[in-house]
């Protein structure tokens, strides 16, 4: 092949590359076009809905793959779209695919159930429902159900009182001022946790390639090591990023303003502020395929619109939150521990591995969060 051939196929193989960066970006542009015609929640390149995701993984206030371990819980709920948050709102069960150890006060403002057993403090208290797989109480522990009470083990407390029947085996030890009187029979509670609702790292790769990042102009790597504060506006799209990693004490700010989907593929690690924004009428879902480090403050949602925020995270270690944090969102993080020393008040809902929290845990479950579904389009 002569030189002047060996060129000319040179520049035809970069014209073709031109050519195909150019179909990309217009793939992107029309694409995005098109989704930002569609309304109500999130809807991934195989079309599924994430409000459907969202009624799978965020059932309970708070929930707990293993374990919850805490000085003192409170929940209560309420509806983001009819009416602001006020104290003792129904609506929020507590679950734990474990056990349940605290030696407070719990109350919680909807049904509880675990299906491991129940190492209670001084008092609690449940609106609801109260099922337990195996033992419950300690002998000074108060213990009053506005609902059925079903308990799979040993009863040993200061005081047990349901309203409605109270069912436990007829073998079962039963210690304690405890009303009504039993009805017996075998007692089995299944886990209540959906711990593989949503499979993270799939989700993250189908989007890879499937995004919006040309229409904007995002690099995959725009916030993969930053040094200094940086602000982030993400319009209506679906958007991937290989990595959030800060350092230096930097604030990064996230900014959602329309029908949002952001896809993190190597985790995040931000060392100063992260502090992601919700714009009103907006919506945004975070799926992060990798770990979730946040050792100083994270800001995260609005408490007048938890349903209008999801993440979903499925690393193990430990989600540290610390004081002047704010969680006003749904958390997904089944094999993450959400970890605590300060008291922690949470708007919105939790599914993670297990709880630890040394100061006491408050969650006003948004109850909107359970017909994210209905308002689906493509």
């Amino acid at each position: 092949m002569t030189g002047l051939a060996r060129a000319l196929v040179a520049l035809a193989l970069a014209l073709v590359a031109c050519a195909n960066r150019d179909v990309v970006a217009i793939d992107a542009v029309a694409d995005r076009n098109a989704y930002c015609q569609g309304t109500g929640p999130n809807v991934l390149v195989d079309g599924t809905c994430t409000g459907r995701l969202a009624e799978a993984a965020f059932g309970h206030a708070a929930c707990a793959c293993g374990s919850l371990s805490i000085t003192a819980l409170t929940s209560d709920g309420f509806d983001s779209r009819t009416a602001p948050w006020a104290p003792g709102g129904a609506g929020a069960d507590v679950g734990g695919n474990g056990g349940l150890d605290f030696s407070g006060a719990v109350a919680v403002g909807g049904s509880l159930t675990i299906a491991g057993d129940v190492q209670a403090g001084t008092r609690l208290d449940v609106l609801g429902d109260l099922d337990v797989g195996s033992s419950l109480g300690r002998p000074s522990s108060a213990i009053d159900v506005g609902g059925a009470a079903r308990i799979g083990g040993d009863v040993d407390v200061g005081a047990l009182h349901a309203a409605g029947t109270l069912t436990m085996p007829a073998s079962a030890a039963r210690l304690g001022d405890i009303t009504p009187v039993p009805t017996t029979g075998a007692v089995t509670v299944p886990v209540p946790c959906r711990c593989d609702a949503v499979d993270v790292p799939a989700i993250v790769d189908a989007h890879r390639t499937a995004n919006h990042d040309a229409a904007i102009g995002l690099a995959p790597d725009a916030l993969a090591n930053l040094h200094g504060d940086v602000a982030l506006d993400l319009p209506c799209g679906r958007f991937y990023l290989t990595r959030i990693q800060a350092d230096g004490g930097a604030r990064i700010t996230l900014r959602a303003s329309g029908r949002t989907a952001l896809f993190v593929a190597q985790g995040i690690t931000v060392d100063g502020i992260l502090d992601i924004q919700v714009a009103e009428g907006a919506e945004l879902d975070v799926f992060v395929a990798g770990s979730v480090n946040l050792p100083a403050t994270a800001l995260l949602g609005d408490p007048a619109r938890p349903r209008a925020l999801r993440i979903y995270a499925d690393a193990g270690g430990a989600i540290d939150l610390s004081a002047g944090s704010r969680l006003a969102g749904n958390l997904y993080a089944p094999a993450a521990d959400l970890a605590s020393s300060a008291p922690l008040e949470v708007f919105g809902s939790l599914l993670v591995g297990h709880l630890a929290v040394d100061g006491g845990l408050t969650v006003h479950r948004d109850r909107a969060i359970s017909s994210a579904g209905a308002a689906c389009q493509r």
